[in-house]
């Protein structure tokens, strides 16, 4: 009874949620409305209208999903490579003080540095085209790995005193123990390097001359005073971060579910 009665309230916010949300979106695009009427000229503010038929002209041309797929390997690659590696080493570091000791000066380098920096020393010693990737992992590395160590270090000291009285193995405290508790951290990570990594492709794409790229499209439309296609790749890269954030999120909590219905079996 309870069950239903929780699956019965969920489904009623849901629609009162997306009516919600709605309501804000048009709340936002009525205001930016309101604000290019009064400016009234296109090359300062174009209208929301004017941005959306410059999306469909841009989405017209063969070149525009080339820029976005281009655009979009190089943001998994860097943020794959990013988490994978921050994963493994934060993991190491956690478990080991004097990796800890050897990986913490080039992380807080790193973290330190300002982008542009980062884009212009990489940009002097690779091909513009991969510039975007390798600043990408530089600049969501710190992230994970920070946040695996702070995991690592979190872990209940109650569940590995029992395990040292047991004398369970590393392998398994890592499996059983430590994995459970980085779980939290990691996930953290994963949405805060997606987010960061779209940020710093996009910057690094321009300062690099990286083409094909969506960030080179945004240069060429301030460079040519389109500001209305300057706006629709803006929206395009805004819409697909969040497309991406969502399903990130969405396959992470299914995980999850996954893995609890699998814990439950006999």
């Amino acid at each position: 009874m309870k069950i239903s009665t929780a699956l019965e309230n969920n489904q009623n916010k849901w629609p009162k949620k997306i009516i919600t949300k709605v309501g804000i979106t048009l709340f936002w695009v009525l205001l930016w409305a309101l604000a290019a009427r009064w400016v009234n000229s296109p090359l300062v503010l174009p209208s929301p209208l004017k941005t959306l038929e410059g999306v469909f002209t841009l989405a017209g041309d063969f070149e525009f999903f080339v820029s976005i797929a281009a655009t979009l390997l190089r943001v998994f690659g860097g943020v794959f490579i990013s988490v994978l590696l921050g994963l493994v080493l934060g993991l190491a570091g956690g478990l080991n003080e004097l990796f800890y000791e050897i990986m913490n000066p080039f992380v807080t380098t790193i973290k330190s540095l300002p982008v542009v920096s980062v884009i212009i020393l990489i940009n002097l010693w690779i091909a513009s085209g991969l510039v975007p990737l390798v600043v990408t992992f530089l600049i969501c590395f710190p992230v994970t790995w920070t946040n695996v160590v702070q995991g690592v270090r979190s872990t209940d000291n109650r569940l590995l005193e029992m395990a040292k009285v047991y004398n369970v193995t590393m392998t398994q405290k890592i499996r059983d123990i430590y994995i459970p508790s980085v779980k939290p951290f990691a996930v953290s990570a994963i949405m805060n390097a997606i987010g960061l990594g779209w940020k710093v492709t996009v910057t690094a794409e321009v300062l690099a001359n990286a083409l094909p790229s969506m960030g080179m499209n945004l240069y060429y439309s301030k460079i040519y005073l389109e500001t209305d296609l300057l706006f629709s790749w803006t929206l395009i890269i805004v819409v697909c971060s969040f497309i991406i954030e969502k399903a990130t999120l969405h396959f992470i909590k299914r995980t999850k579910r996954g893995g609890t219905d699998q814990c439950q079996l006999p």
